[in-house]
């Protein structure tokens, strides 16, 4: 099961996510971002499709909120789903399931906005802690994101322990329309895949 980050940067106009999970891959699944419309998260008993189809939406103009309400609408099970949303205009909208498995739950700051979602993790701790690092820490928005991961696990992270992670942040590009990824690091596997995903990340930063 997984923990997350959302966030919208309206100076920079960059939306991103971070998550770390106890599965392989969390990258593969998980994490969903399109510049000019979104960023989404969908875990626990992950239904990826989600992630595309709430973006969809709202390119189409809907709001964060009405964009996940139709979203799962078309979903077989909603009650064992986690999805997260921001939008460009800087809403939030959350869906937490009641079969989710505990601890879970989410925190929201509408004034940067962030948010933080997770399931089968130690405890609201760590939301809080990694909600106060994002909002404590400086630099870009995936240093900051990869501030809350890190906040995140050392408050307890997944409770099966930590195992993949992944950051992406969309914004604009030399490359557009067709490439917004400013970040999109993944560590599919790794006994730390925390500090794994800043050491990449640093050496991406260095030009490597």
């Amino acid at each position: 099961m997984t923990y997350s980050f959302l966030a919208f940067d309206p100076v920079l106009g960059q939306a991103g996510v971070a998550v770390a999970s106890g599965s392989v891959a969390v990258g593969a699944r998980v994490p969903w971002a399109k510049h000019g419309v979104g960023a989404v998260v969908t875990q626990a008993y992950t239904n990826p499709a989600l992630g595309p189809l709430i973006l969809s939406l709202l390119e189409r103009a809907m709001t964060a909120e009405e964009a996940l309400r139709e979203a799962l609408k078309h979903d077989p099970s909603p009650a064992h789903r986690q999805v997260a949303v921001i939008d460009y205009r800087g809403d939030v909208a959350v869906h937490d399931g009641e079969w989710v498995p505990s601890w879970h739950g989410y925190l929201v700051r509408r004034e940067e906005p962030v948010v933080c979602i997770a399931n089968l993790v130690r405890g609201p701790e760590v939301c809080e802690r990694g909600i106060r690092a994002f909002m404590t820490s400086k630099g870009s928005l995936a240093e900051r994101l990869i501030a809350a991961l890190e906040a995140a696990h050392k408050a307890g992270g997944d409770r099966r322990g930590d195992r993949s992670a992944a950051v992406i942040v969309v914004g604009q590009t030399e490359y557009m329309p067709y490439y917004d990824r400013i970040v999109d690091i993944r560590v599919d596997y790794s006994s730390n895949p925390i500090a794994e995903l800043k050491r990449i990340y640093s050496l991406q930063v260095e030009g490597y």
